[in-house]
């Protein structure tokens, strides 16, 4: 089931039951053993042959599960909300803001030697100019003061750091970075989340400070989930090496590994995909307490979220979904699977027990 939800959760597809799978899955098989042909086209049967019957177990198993019947999700099409989209605030040295949702593909700016520009795909690139006074372009300013980007609820944007580290932000999160790092060390700030692609330098160690924590690395990848409405900040670790500091304690992690800063520091497992799905275009949640869900969909569909039954809050669920969808495609597949009931009225979502 989660193989063929992988599958096809870019068309926002949900099985409605089992006929419906087994159906999907026999036109993919058939479709795949009549594009081989030759000497093989034997073996591509037999292997047909026990995939269904191998998914067909599986796929039973999980659909004659017992439940109640399911009403239709309460979404207005006339209220219909779109998801977010590439957005941003850029705040340079010398306090003049510059909003990268509205400013034209190309150079922006520059700041002691470092051009500013704005890619068509939505990147902020900070890159050493050729010559400052042939650019044409305004010079804002001291070169070793910070530029910081914000991003708006419904928002995300990437940015290519002046060392040529790259970082993706997630919706309501804000970087803070010198425009000329120091040859011993690389330091920015994170409120938010943020997954870091760290240029390798070993003479500059780069270091994150956010909220409770600060990160040390050589040259990286990883997610930092830093906002300030949670308890919990997580830091997953995807390739390479970093040291999570945090209440006196220091753990280094191995890839695959997650520091946990919520009561006390720890090292656990880490679910790699669910923690940079965001990153990658979709939701991913596997047995979350739907308030820990419902944060994610506010701050992405900029919407407000209401619980009728505060309890819901606390009841775990499960959903893998295209993040640019309507909100009211992941609220459907919400529903289908848990007790939640979602009605939209403007930009609130109100949360309900089914009845």
């Amino acid at each position: 089931m989660e193989w063929y939800r992988s599958t096809v959760y870019r068309d926002a597809e949900f099985p409605e039951d089992e006929a419906s799978v087994e159906a999907f899955l026999l036109n993919r098989l058939e479709t795949s053993i009549e594009s081989k042909r030759g000497t093989g086209r034997r073996n591509w049967y037999f292997a047909a042959a026990s995939v269904i019957l191998l998914l067909g177990i599986g796929t039973v198993a999980i659909l004659r599960k017992p439940h109640r019947p399911e009403p239709q999700v309460a979404v207005q099409p006339a209220h219909e909300i779109g998801p977010g989209a590439n957005a941003a605030t850029l705040t340079l040295a010398n306090g003049s803001t510059i909003s990268l949702t509205d400013a034209a593909t190309g150079d922006i700016a520059e700041q002691g030697g470092i051009r500013i520009s704005k890619t068509a795909d939505g990147q902020l690139v900070y890159t050493v100019a050729p010559s400052t006074t042939a650019s044409g372009l305004p010079d804002t300013g001291v070169a070793f003061t910070c530029n910081k980007i914000d991003i708006p609820p419904g928002g995300q944007y990437q940015v290519v750091l002046p060392d040529g580290t790259r970082v993706w932000l997630n919706a309501e999160s804000w970087l803070r970075f010198p425009v000329h790092f120091s040859s011993k060390e690389r330091k920015v700030e994170l409120s938010g989340e943020a997954y870091f692609d760290v240029h390798h330098d070993p003479d500059a160690p780069f270091r994150i400070s956010s909220l409770r924590q600060d990160i040390e690395v050589l040259g990286t990848q990883f997610n930092v989930h830093a906002y300030p409405d949670e308890t919990n900040i997580r830091t997953t670790l995807v390739d390479g090496a970093v040291r999570v500091t945090a209440e006196g304690k220091s753990v280094l992690l191995k890839p695959k590994e997650e520091a946990d800063l919520g009561d006390g520091l720890h090292v656990s497992q880490a679910d790699v995909e669910a923690a940079i799905a965001w990153k990658n275009g979709y939701f991913r949640c596997v047995d979350q307490p739907l308030e820990m869900i419902m944060k994610q969909v506010s701050r992405w569909y900029n919407v407000r979220v209401v619980y009728e039954d505060e309890k819901m809050k606390e009841e775990t669920f499960g959903v893998l979904s295209n993040k640019f969808s309507n909100i009211s495609v992941l609220l459907k597949m919400m529903e289908k699977s848990g007790n939640a009931k979602f009605t939209v009225n403007g930009a609130t979502v109100f949360v309900s027990r089914k009845k």
